[in-house]
């Protein structure tokens, strides 16, 4: 019968742009290093831009009292890897039982002899971020195997619109659909639109009412509550903003198309009467050309050429509607 249990090396490089990842593989390895000895020392982090490799290898080397293997988790290790490659190729070449050393670095290309050397003797642990639909996918599978939880492509994707990309900020909110599910296996659309996307929704909202009220110092307020109570709102803000947008913009269309207020409200999960204060006081062409502006916001972002407070900031005072602006006049007074 072949065991599934993990080996366990005693040298490891964690890489990667997601700090979120490298956090989980570095709890998966010290698990692992002190399953059989509860009573053993934790691991020993040192700073990568100022340790000396000697004391890493003299804790390294140290056999422990209490049994179990030192854990050195080498943080920000990149500057330490350059400063100490030969020692450390040489090192991981024949790394001591006694310990489990745990590198924890932005790149570590596979080219390189030090990639190689870990490889064979250890484990490399890449942990970039997923892009695109592949979010999708991490969503998927982080819900069935972290929280016991399955959850569909289609609500996985509605789940990232309304939270982002951000691998932290997802775990931590299927960690609460987990919760709000209680004895059921399976996390439905009605539960994330019930437990994310209103509460997300109402702090968006929160900023284009104040929008749509002539109110821009109280639109910048609103943003900045968000800002500041969510640690994750630089990384979502944009398609946040994008996704409340959007859900007017449909609105609009809908009752523009003979659709009662109040059937699209029902649809929406709305009051009517918010739902028609919301709608009422700007047109499809506003609601659209916001849209083209966050859209272009965004880019500039990814590409370097904006940042995301200014970008908002920005957004937030073109399109707050000054009092006595008919719906649909252009913003910013432009011809």
């Amino acid at each position: 019968m072949t065991s599934t249990e993990p080996t366990l090396h005693s040298v490891y490089a964690v890489f990667g742009n997601d700090s979120f990842l490298q956090r989980q593989a570095v709890e998966r390895i010290v698990a692992l290093a002190l399953r059989d000895e509860p009573e053993a020392l934790g691991p020993t982090r040192i700073d990568g831009d100022s340790a000396e490799l000697a004391d890493a290898l003299d804790e390294l080397q140290t056999l422990s009292l209490l049994g179990g293997r030192r854990v050195v988790i080498v943080d920000q290790a990149d500057a330490f890897i350059t400063r100490y490659r030969k020692q450390l190729e040489a090192y991981c070449g024949a790394p001591a039982d006694s310990g489990c050393l745990i590198l924890i670095c932005r790149s570590l290309p596979r080219n390189t002899r030090l990639h190689k050397i870990i490889a064979d003797s250890g484990e490399v642990i890449e942990c970039t971020a997923p892009r695109g639909q592949a979010v999708t996918g991490w969503i998927t599978h982080r819900s069935r195997e972290t929280h016991g939880k399955s959850i569909d492509g289609m609500t996985a994707v509605q789940l990232r619109e309304l939270i982002g990309s951000d691998l932290e900020t997802l775990d931590n909110e299927l960690g609460k659909l987990a919760i709000y599910v209680g004895a059921r296996d399976r996390i439905t659309a009605a539960d994330v639109e019930a437990l994310t996307g209103q509460h997300r929704e109402e702090a968006v909202f929160r900023v284009t009412d104040a929008m749509s009220a002539g109110d821009a110092a109280g639109a910048l307020r609103a943003w900045e509550h968000v800002w500041t109570t969510d640690q994750a709102a630089p990384m979502r803000a944009i398609g946040g903003l994008a996704f409340g947008i959007r859900r007017l913009l449909e609105a609009k269309e809908a009752v523009g198309a003979g659709q009662s207020v109040a059937a699209v409200a029902r649809r929406s999960g709305i009051n009517p009467a918010v739902l028609e204060r919301r709608i009422g006081g700007v047109s499809v062409e506003q609601l659209q050309q916001q849209l083209i502006d966050l859209y272009d916001a965004d880019l500039a972002t990814k590409t370097g050429l904006g940042d995301v407070a200014s970008a908002v900031e920005s957004f937030i005072i073109k399109h707050t509607v000054p009092h006595g602006r008919p719906a649909g006049a252009p913003a910013g007074g432009r011809r």
